[in-house]
């Protein structure tokens, strides 16, 4: 365990941040987060920047060796993201054609990783299979966003191909309590082999469908608060750059919001 020495006390390091990037990064609102030219290609209609799964190992993830989980693995960028960080990554993911991506990804990249990286395809309810109680020092994921990848995004119409058609697929579930109760039990799970005092960063943005409104991050962090997580706070993701053809959502009728940003919310496993 890295400590620190001030003020007469020795201090234990959340992390290895200078005091001037700790600041920047303690912002609340990320405006400056990118995907790649390569990301953009890769196809995965869900995927987050590898750019974002380094920033929250640099904030959350104590000195020294770490493993990183993500249990809905998707196309990697937790694992590429952890594993060039010199980190240890685990993965799920369901979809084969993912898990194949994940591990093209590991390999045209390991020239400059130094990490080791597991990756599993299965569902994350199988969780408890390959992950020991109380391994895991940092969870980075984003879940699926119920059926909304099999709809147009709502800000600028683009049309979005259909993620998956594995009846397994959590997004597939007909209805929101159920889909969030579903949730709950893989992150039931994910705090059974988080160790205690570590974090879980989930990554999520609210949905809509026709008129009903449906809050995702309050319901998702109500639903890990009923598990024992502490919901220690959460940071907005401005993704305004990537909607480049927004529209005036319900004019001339009713006025709806355009959502270009997301959450990702940190919770933490007392101890």
């Amino acid at each position: 365990m890295t400590q620190t020495k001030g003020q007469g006390r020795t201090r234990r390091r959340a992390n290895e941040l200078d005091g001037r990037t700790w600041t920047r990064y303690s912002i609340s609102v990320w405006s400056d987060i990118r995907k790649n030219e390569a990301e953009i290609k890769l196809g995965h209609p869900a995927i987050f920047p590898v750019q974002l799964v380094g920033r929250l190992i640099q904030c959350f993830a104590p000195p020294g060796e770490v493993v990183v989980l993500d249990p809905f693995a998707g196309s990697g960028s937790t694992l590429v993201g952890a594993v060039g960080l010199g980190k240890e990554a685990i993965g799920l993911e369901l979809i084969p054609e993912y898990v194949e991506l994940a591990r093209r990804r590991l390999v045209s990249e390991a020239g400059a990783l130094t990490g080791r990286a597991r990756i599993y395809q299965a569902d994350a309810r199988e969780l408890l299979r390959f992950v020991e109680p109380n391994s895991v020092d940092l969870v980075i994921t984003s879940p699926p966003y119920w059926n909304v990848l099999s709809r147009k995004r709502t800000s600028d119409g683009k049309a979005i191909r259909d993620y998956v058609e594995n009846p397994a697929d959590l997004s597939r579930i007909p209805g929101y309590e159920e889909f969030i109760q579903t949730l709950a039990l893989v992150f039931r799970d994910v705090y059974t082999v988080l160790r205690p005092g570590r974090y879980c960063l989930v990554v999520v943005m609210d949905l809509r469908q026709r008129s009903r409104f449906f809050p995702f991050h309050a319901d998702l962090a109500s639903a890990l608060q009923g598990i024992g997580y502490v919901f220690d706070d959460l940071i907005i993701w401005d993704r305004r750059q990537e909607y480049n053809h927004l529209r005036p959502l319900g004019y001339p009728s009713v006025f709806r919001i355009n959502k270009v940003h997301e959450y990702i919310l940190i919770f933490r496993k007392p101890g």
